[in-house]
């Protein structure tokens, strides 16, 4: 059960630094990435580790349901203002939060910490891709034609893999934060 408010200013804050922060990540490590191996979305998989390592420790932190799509929120904005592609900018991390949301609220039967924190990292780094694909699809761009089902799948599973790694790492860095008295 919650105690105090749903969302103080602090966990507000801490929210929108995220969000900033990992808007930032993801355009460096991408687009760097990108340039180096100039394979569809590359740069995306090798960002989603840090990416979702960096908004799993928060949700360690902060605890509360809402918290990645507040994060995602300003993710977005973030990502427009650095020159995103504009639907995808703003779909990613606003349904990659709200999906990941879903999933704190509802492991929440489950004991371990780093068990939840590894289902949400499997969640948002997965639904990451997943919606990628699915766009690339809607719209017909050639990329998703050329490519396939199983390029496009391996994709989306490598994701979601990478981001079940990083939920497990937030886990243990949590735990270790706890002890050092960095967070609650």
């Amino acid at each position: 059960m919650m105690r105090g408010p749903w969302l103080t200013t602090r966990m507000l804050v801490t929210a929108a630094a995220a969000g900033v922060a990992s808007a930032v990540l993801l355009r460096v490590i991408g687009r760097t990435v990108h340039l180096v191996v100039p394979v569809p979305l590359s740069g995306k998989m090798v960002a989603a580790i840090p990416r979702t390592l960096l908004l799993l420790v928060v949700l360690a932190r902060v605890r509360r349901p809402g918290i990645l799509t507040l994060a995602g929120v300003v993710e977005a904005g973030m990502a427009l203002v650095l020159g995103g592609m504009f639907p995808l900018s703003i779909l990613i991390p606003v349904v990659g939060g709200l999906v990941a949301d879903g999933c704190w609220l509802l492991s929440r039967p489950l004991r371990g910490e780093r068990l939840r924190l590894g289902l949400v990292g499997f969640t948002l780094a997965g639904t990451q891709a997943v919606t990628v694909v699915a766009f690339l699809w809607a719209v017909g761009v050639p990329a998703a034609k050329v490519l396939g089902a199983t390029v496009l799948g391996s994709i989306v599973a490598a994701n979601a893999v990478l981001g079940l790694v990083a939920g497990l790492l937030a886990g243990s860095v949590a735990g270790e934060l706890r002890e050092a008295g960095v967070i609650e």
